[in-house]
């Protein structure tokens, strides 16, 4: 009768660490290519909005809970409109009620931002971001903040938004 080798147990024990080694990778790779869900919070507390038909990217931080988006065409331009919530009765600046508008981002075809003159009032209240695809991206912010925002809101969640951008 013929013996049969078994193979010595640190053998399979390797094995078994490259498999376990190959499928947590696997499943990293996997998990990173998801799609990032836009109303829920990231790993990084931040809301990614992405908007696919503008071709642009925001990065939203953790207190724009509820947060709701409005898009509009003029002929000129494109936008889409951030709301948030407040609880400020005296705020009543906003079509949307309970609702306060903290950004909005514009984006305009590169011909029809260049026809504009300097004096033009959205060259004057919405900062110029990036220029890609033949299309320029313009952001504007809140001057007056609801109060229950006044705490919420900084010159570095401001900034923050803006380089996000993309």
């Amino acid at each position: 009768m013929t013996q049969r080798k078994t193979k010595p147990v640190w053998r399979w024990l390797i094995i078994a660490f490259v498999v376990a080694i190959i499928a947590l990778l696997s499943w990293l790779i996997i998990a990173s290519r998801q799609p990032i869900n836009m109303d829920e919070l990231g790993r990084d507390n931040l809301y990614h909005y992405r908007n696919q038909d503008l071709n642009f990217n925001l990065d939203l931080p953790e207190q724009f809970i509820y947060y709701q988006t409005e898009r509009t065409n003029s002929a000129d331009y494109k936008e889409i409109k951030f709301f948030v919530p407040t609880s400020d009765p005296d705020y009543l600046y906003e079509s949307l009620p309970s609702y306060a508008k903290p950004i909005v981002v514009r984006v305009y075809l590169e011909d029809a931002w260049n026809n504009l003159s300097e004096e033009d009032e959205n060259k004057s209240d919405f900062q110029k971001i990036t220029v890609k695809n033949g299309q320029v991206y313009l952001i504007w912010f809140w001057e007056r903040q609801p109060k229950d925002w006044q705490d919420k809101w900084s010159e570095e969640m401001k900034e923050i938004i803006s380089q996000s951008l993309r």
